[in-house]
């Protein structure tokens, strides 16, 4: 057969032309998706020397509010607590009042309070009892030690081995004393109460820094426990429910401000934007 008179065997008939290739498909990998937004931005992370602010998303679903967990971390080595009271302080004050008159770094609910300011649990500020201790309760922050040899700051469980309230109060001049969320070993605890609210607490992390701790989300103390729990804490008690709960920090690189709102048969909403009085605060200042 003659190359000439078959057009479509020009090319094999044209020894100058190698072997025609098949074409080749280039496979694109499709580029990733970006990441959702969070729904706990985190605004500042240092606010100040040893003064650190975190968000977490709560593993919860919320009555009311955005499931955010705000979380500032202060190394006690640059900072000391301390215990305001409206006995001995010049009366109650919202939480950013107490920060303002006392010049202090960081302000949040000193525990639940009876009408006349005096405290549910056991409060000692610096040596000196404002109540006694409430055996419904079976956690306790103790801070300014009487010796360099203990921690700045603890959170100790009734029933945890070697526990000593006698002895937590000569050791410490200051107790804040609550409901726990975590156990001896930093399980979650299960609350049996399971209404919703928002939440002040204040727990030790491993690393010996106290913890502020604050959900506006309206979630079950469990739910918070649960969270609680990842965040590497030796220890944590709550302090406040509902449209009390407040936090307020003021470093000297950021500040932030928390308010909390919806409580179970109280408050029912996400509406509160203001902070309520308290009697008793836990404060923090530069040493």
């Amino acid at each position: 057969m003659r190359c000439a008179l078959i057009s479509l065997l020009a090319v094999a008939c044209d020894s100058s032309v190698g072997p025609v290739s098949p074409a080749r498909v280039v496979e694109r990998s499709a580029e990733p998706a970006p990441a959702p937004p969070s729904p706990c931005p985190l605004e500042k992370s240092s606010l100040g020397p040893g003064l650190t602010a975190e968000r977490h998303v709560l593993a919860a679903t919320p009555a009311a509010g955005a499931p955010c967990l705000d979380v500032v971390r202060a190394d006690l080595a640059h900072y000391r607590l301390r215990l305001l009271s409206s006995a001995r302080d010049g009366g109650s004050h919202p939480a950013p009042a107490w920060r303002e008159v006392f010049h202090l770094v960081a302000v949040i609910n000193a525990g639940m309070f009876h009408s006349n300011g005096t405290p549910v649990g056991l409060v000692v500020e610096d040596g000196n009892p404002l109540s006694a201790d409430n055996k419904k309760y079976g956690g306790y922050l103790a801070f300014s030690p009487r010796s360099a040899a203990d921690a700045p700051a603890i959170v100790a469980g009734r029933d945890c081995d070697g526990f000593d309230l006698a002895d937590l109060r000569k050791r410490y001049r200051s107790i804040v004393q609550s409901s726990r969320f975590l156990g001896c070993a930093g399980e979650p605890l299960s609350w049996q109460d399971k209404k919703q609210y928002s939440a002040a607490a204040i727990g030790v992390d491993r690393k010996g820094r106290v913890v502020f701790l604050h959900a506006r989300a309206a979630v079950t103390m469990t739910e918070l426990a649960q969270t609680l729990a990842t965040l590497d804490l030796a220890g944590a008690i709550f302090l406040e429910g509902g449209p009390e709960a407040s936090l307020v920090v003021h470093g000297s690189e950021g500040e932030l401000s928390r308010i909390g709102s919806y409580e179970t048969g109280f408050v029912e909403n996400d509406a509160n934007q203001s902070f309520w009085w308290l009697p008793n605060v836990i404060a923090l200042e530069v040493r």
